[in-house]
């Protein structure tokens, strides 16, 4: 897969509205915080596509398991897969590639 630099810096744009939307707009609501990290998610979908937006939220995952706080609560480390959230982030990946190929099959319509 070829990515252009354009693109490039639009999956690392993401990534980082990814981290500060979880670490600075986050609503402690129980177990797991209430932020915007599902409207840049959202949005990297449509954005960026099947390709690149799944890519942008793999390189959050990536830079919150490799230590840096990212993650909601300003947490991060490997042991966060531990934490009742990661699921969700694991799910952030699937869903900006859902949305990304239903705009690219639906963009004429």
């Amino acid at each position: 897969m070829k990515i252009s630099t354009k693109n490039m810096i639009l999956t690392s744009l993401f990534a980082a509205l990814m981290a500060v939307s979880a670490v600075f707009i986050a609503i402690p609501l129980g177990p797991v915080n209430f932020t915007l990290q599902v409207f840049f998610v959202i949005l990297s979908g449509i954005i960026l596509g099947p390709k690149c937006g799944p890519l942008s939220q793999i390189l959050y995952l990536a830079m919150g398991l490799i230590g840096l706080p990212v993650f909601s609560g300003g947490m991060g480390g490997i042991s966060y897969i531990f934490a009742p959230s990661f699921g969700y982030i694991l799910g952030f990946i699937l869903a900006s590639y859902i949305i990304g190929k239903l705009v690219e099959r639906y963009r004429n319509y």
